[in-house]
């Protein structure tokens, strides 16, 4: 199995495997991996040995395009996109088997799954696949999402290589409230480094120019409760449901905050770090979100923790029990959890 910069590495090499499979969370990296397969096997606008093959083909139609020669070049680059390897039936998968697993010297064979979600784990099919291309010569190139670090080093180098200057802490935090996905960071670095206009980029520049993912809007919800400002997170309740999100995305991500500090709390207990349980609760690239949890434990203990817990499931009762009254059971919450933090006491 290749990664990016492990597919970037073996293609300078001049050498290019016969088949690849190209798949992962990551869409950008999918499609640059597509882009450097393909550069390393034609030239430059050779769409005469360039050929692209959408979902629904007829695999006869790869068959013979793999298996005819390349015009006037060494090789042919064949790719089939997004083919449908669950739903088709069983002789059509055992037929993209053979194609994968037998290739040909004067074509690379790219099966690109580029807007299809694949579950490495559970997919048989998918498993066969890449065994008989691996057993081929071939490779499976996954293009998951960069961690936190990853990404925020390569925000970094990249604001450089438009003159402008990023600190990692504003990096990292642009990574927080906007994606993980490449492809949108890509777009929001450019948006900011014009905005600069090779100056500084700093948070503040980040909120006020970036767009921000859902998820990180409702995180500042739960920053504001954290805070202990009810005005605060109470405006920027309302301003959520203008937003129309989900009130039990919001319910989900103040029971998540609490969550991870009863997480945090516990570990501390017999002696374990954050870091230590991000593996064990599978946080993988959201380890910050226990980083943060350690911090607002400052304003919390044992005792208010149970009682924000017991806010929680009443809440949660009235969410399912009552229609349309989400926003009145969402406000009194927040008021509850932010007494209870201040005081120490319940809210009734």
């Amino acid at each position: 199995m290749l990664d990016d910069r492990a597919l970037k590495s073996s293609l300078e090499t001049g050498v290019t495997l016969p088949v690849y499979i190209i798949a992962g969370e990551d869409v950008y990296l999918k499609k640059q991996a597509l882009d450097r397969i393909i550069a390393a096997t034609v030239e430059p606008g050779d769409d005469m040995n360039l050929i692209r093959f959408a979902h629904n083909v007829e695999l006869q139609q790869v068959y013979d395009e793999l298996n005819g020669f390349p015009i006037m070049a060494d090789k042919k680059c064949v790719v089939l996109v997004d083919y449908d390897i669950n739903d088709t039936d069983k002789s059509d998968f055992e037929n993209l088997l053979e194609l994968a697993g037998d290739p040909v010297d004067t074509s690379v064979f790219v099966i690109y799954f580029g807007n299809t979600e694949i579950d490495f784990k559970k997919s048989d099919r998918f498993k066969k696949l890449v065994a008989a291309a691996e057993k081929a010569g071939g490779a499976l190139v996954r293009t998951d999402h960069k961690t936190s670090g990853e990404l925020a080093r390569w925000l970094v180098a990249s604001a450089k290589k438009r003159g402008c200057n990023m600190s990692p802490n504003v990096a990292t935090y642009m990574v927080e409230v906007c994606s993980a996905d490449v492809s949108t960071l890509s777009g929001e670095i450019e948006k900011l480094c014009f905005f600069v206009d090779g100056g500084d980029i700093t948070r503040e520049t980040v909120d006020k120019v970036c767009v921000k993912s859902i998820e990180a809007s409702v995180n500042d919800l739960s920053a504001k409760i954290m805070a202990g400002d009810s005005a605060a997170a109470l405006k920027f309740l309302d301003e959520l449901f203008f937003a129309n999100v989900e009130p039990y995305l919001i319910f989900y991500n103040i029971a998540s905050s609490l969550i991870d500090m009863f997480r945090v709390l516990a570990a501390k207990a017999v002696g374990k770090r954050p870091e230590d349980i991000a593996g064990p609760f599978k946080y993988g690239k959201r380890e910050f979100l226990l980083r943060r949890a350690q911090t607002n434990l400052k304003k919390f203990d044992a005792k208010k923790l149970d009682l924000a817990f017991d806010a929680l499931i009443k809440a949660e009762g009235e969410l399912k029990s009552f229609g349309g009254g989400e926003r009145l059971i969402l406000e009194k919450l927040i008021v509850r959890i932010i007494y209870i933090m201040k005081t120490g006491e319940a809210l009734d």
